[in-house]
C-alpha cells in the first residue's frame, strides 16, 4: 500500500482528492487546521516545521505522493497570511519532504495553483523573494504594496510563484533524477467552500464567471479538479513531469491560444 500526504484535505479540492485517492487503495494522511490526520497551521514555519515532524513519525521518512491543496482566498484575509499558506505552505513541504518522496515508490507530487496566477497583478518582487525562500522579505513586500485593498495581490503573486517553483525544480537531478514526478494543477472557478459566497447570490456568480468563463458552459466541481489529481499521484504517469496543468473548462486556450507553441529562440534550443 501506498502512502499519500495531502493538506487542505478537509474541504473543497483536498477533501475530494483525498477521497479519490483513498478509494483507491492507497493510505491517505490529512494535513489541515482540523479534521485531518495531522492538525498544524501552515501559515507559520512552526506549524510547517511540526506538519513535517508528525507526518515522519507516520511515515518512517517514507512517502509515496505528496499533494499541497491548503490555500487561503484573496482579500478574506491578511495579505501577509494568503502569502504565507498559499506558497510557503506549499514550498516548504515539498523542499522538506524530496527526500522522503525519493524512498518513495513511484512517488509524485503535485502542486495547487489557479488560474488566477494569469491575472496582471502578481508583485514580481515578492515572486522572486518566494523562489529564493525569504520568507521575511516576501510577506513584508505584499504587506506594503499600495494596491492592497483594491486588488489584492497576494493570492495572484503566490499562485504564479507555485508554478514558477515547480517548474524550476522539476527537472533537476535531485526530483526527475530521483524519480519523483512534480506537476502543477490550475483550476478556475471551482464551486468550493472558499467561493461560496459569490455563488451565494445571482449577481456574485455573474461576476465570477465574467472574470474566468469556462467555454465548455459548466462551472467546475471539486471532483473535476481532484480526479486528475489522483492520477498524478497514483504513480502512473511517470513521464509527466514539470507540466503546469489547467483544469478549467478550456480557459486557458481561450485567454492564450498560441502562447505554448511559441518556438523557443535558438540560444534556448541548444
Amino acid at each position: 500500500m501506498r502512502t499519500v500526504a495531502i493538506t487542505g484535505s478537509a474541504s473543497g479540492i483536498g477533501a475530494a482528492a483525498t477521497r479519490l485517492v483513498r478509494e483507491s487503495g492507497d493510505r491517505i494522511i490529512g494535513i489541515d487546521l482540523h479534521d485531518a490526520e495531522i492538525e498544524a497551521d501552515l501559515g507559520v514555519a512552526s506549524g510547517r516545521a511540526d506538519a513535517i515532524g508528525q507526518l515522519r513519525a507516520l511515515t518512517g521518512g517514507r512517502l509515496d505522493g505528496l499533494a499541497t491543496c491548503a490555500g487561503l482566498p484573496s482579500s478574506a484575509h491578511d495579505e501577509t497570511r494568503v502569502l504565507a499558506v498559499n506558497f510557503f505552505g506549499t514550498a516548504e513541504l515539498l523542499r522538506a519532504l524530496r527526500p522522503d518522496l525519493a524512498r518513495g515508490t513511484r512517488p509524485a507530487a503535485v502542486a495547487v495553483s489557479s488560474w488566477a496566477m494569469l491575472q496582471p497583478i502578481p508583485l514580481p518582487e515578492a515572486i522572486d523573494a518566494c523562489l529564493a525562500f525569504d520568507e521575511r522579505r516576501a510577506l513584508e513586500l505584499v504587506r506594503v504594496d499600495p494596491r492592497v485593498g483594491e486588488l489584492w495581490p497576494a493570492y495572484a503573486t503566490s499562485k504564479n510563484a507555485i508554478a514558477r517553483l515547480v517548474r524550476q525544480l522539476a527537472p533537476q537531478p535531485d526530483w526527475a533524477g530521483c524519480g519523483i514526478t512534480l506537476n502543477t494543477i490550475v483550476p478556475s472557478v471551482t464551486r468550493t467552500p472558499m467561493v461560496a459566497h459569490h455563488f451565494a447570490s445571482p449577481e456574485g456568480t455573474s461576476a465570477l464567471l465574467a472574470a474566468a468563463p469556462s467555454p465548455t458552459g459548466r462551472v467546475s466541481e471539486a471532483e473535476d479538479v481532484a480526479e486528475p489529481i489522483a492520477y498524478l499521484l497514483s504513480g502512473r504517469a511517470r513521464q509527466l513531469t514539470g507540466q503546469t496543468i489547467f483544469v478549467d473548462g478550456g480557459l486557458d486556450a481561450l485567454r492564450r491560444p498560441f502562447d505554448a507553441l511559441t518556438p523557443l529562440a535558438p540560444e534556448r534550443w541548444r
